[in-house]
């Protein structure tokens, strides 16, 4: 089933529970729905490739942002975690310049939905376990 950048909205199965993380998620989702926009309304090549090195760049920064959570909270699934970010950026450096709008879209689609559902979710049930339980003060 192709996804599409026209319906695509955020939802609450995206939330891991870390804000920090969360609010990333959000802003990629929306240069993913930008970037939809764009390019069906732009044939500038110049300007084409300057949206993608954006999402590119903000990718990169999320992945070393998230990572670097994962490491301040010992998360043991770190070093896979970040090989699936390297395979996500090489991924991307390629289908930039072999695909068409439409597909290299419904990979980025296609990542943050199965990237954050099923494999950040994990870090974020991890972060929140490890996280000291906040009693009550007396009252």
């Amino acid at each position: 089933m192709a996804m599409s950048v026209e319906t695509l909205h955020w939802k609450s199965k995206y939330d891991t529970g870390v804000e920090e993380i969360d609010l990333q998620h959000r802003a990629f989702l929306s240069l993913i729905i930008r970037l939809g926009g764009e390019l069906a309304e732009t044939k500038d090549l110049k300007y084409r490739e300057r949206l993608l090195e954006e999402i590119a760049k903000y990718a990169a920064f999320h992945f070393i942002s998230e990572e670097n959570l994962m490491m301040k909270h010992g998360y043991p699934g770190l070093e896979p975690h970040r090989q699936l970010h390297r395979d996500l950026i090489n991924q991307l450096s390629w289908r930039r310049q072999s695909l068409s709008d439409s597909d290299l879209l419904e990979f980025l689609v296609r990542w943050f939905i199965h990237h954050t559902v099923e494999e950040d979710h994990h870090i974020g049930d991890f972060i929140n376990r490890s996280k000291p339980e906040v009693l009550p003060g007396p009252g």
